[in-house]
Order: structure tokens, then sequence, then C-alpha cells
């Protein structure tokens, strides 16, 4: 009986020790935050997260140092604003890399004199919780 509690519990261990050494992508990151200001060369919609709706991508060119970084900007579906090719935005965000690409998960846009908000200052979505509770969220008398 004792041989077969220390054999499940190794292999319990074993098991666990491989599920946390498992890549789950990336993330928002206040640690690696940055603020580039550059010019739209493309606007891409496309699936970066498994089951979700297509999230808005602008690859944009960095005025200072003419690099190239993939902003990921939010799901179409939250996002309301027009973006077209050879425009200028600010983007505030966390950095992170693939292969080489350098990419930005924005928090933050200043786009035509206009700041919008796209996450906290802890980076949480301003789209999480579904459209439920962004109407609980709300003040004020509803009409």
């Amino acid at each position: 009986m004792r041989k077969g509690f220390c054999v499940i519990l190794l292999g319990l261990l074993v098991f666990q020790s491989a599920v946390f050494c498992q890549t789950t992508g990336h993330f928002y990151n206040v640690d690696t935050e940055k603020k580039i200001y550059g010019t739209i060369q493309r606007i891409i919609m496309e699936p970066r997260y498994k089951d979700a709706s297509p999230f808005l991508i602008v690859v944009i060119e960095e005025k200072k140092t003419k690099e190239m970084y993939n902003v990921e900007i939010s799901p179409v579906r939250f996002f309301t604003h027009d973006f077209h090719k050879g425009e200028e935005l600010e983007v505030t965000g966390s950095q992170y890399s693939t292969d080489g690409q350098k990419n930005i998960i924005a928090r933050q846009i200043r786009y035509r004199g206009e700041i919008i908000m796209l996450r906290d200052k802890k980076g949480f979505p301003a789209w999480r919780g579904g459209e439920m509770k962004q109407r609980k969220r709300r003040k004020g008398k509803r009409f």
C-alpha cells in the first residue's frame, strides 16, 4: 500500500512539472511596457487566441528607429475606430518577441488627438467579461 502511494505521488509530481514547464503564450507584462510612435504600414485581422474572435493587428514602423512592430489592438468586435495605412499613432503597451519579430500588446493608443484606453494599468482588457458586465459598470440613469 505504501509503495503504491509513493508511485502515485511521484507520478503526480512528474505530471505537474511537465504541465508547468509548458509555454502558455504571451500575456501583458507591465514590466516590459514601452511607448512607440510610428506610421501604420498594414492592418491585419487574424485569429490570435483559440476560440476567440479575430484580433485587430496594426503593423507600425517606428519613426526614430525604423523598426517594424506588430501591435495587437483588441478583438475586432470591440474596436470601433477606423485606421488607415500611412496614418500616425502612438502606442503604449507590453513588448514581446517571437521569431525575431517585435510585438506589442497595446494598452493605450493616441490617435487623431484622442486617447483610446484598451487595457487598465495592470494590463487587464477593457473587453473582459463580455457585454453584460460592461452594461453593469455604467453609471447614471437609464432611460
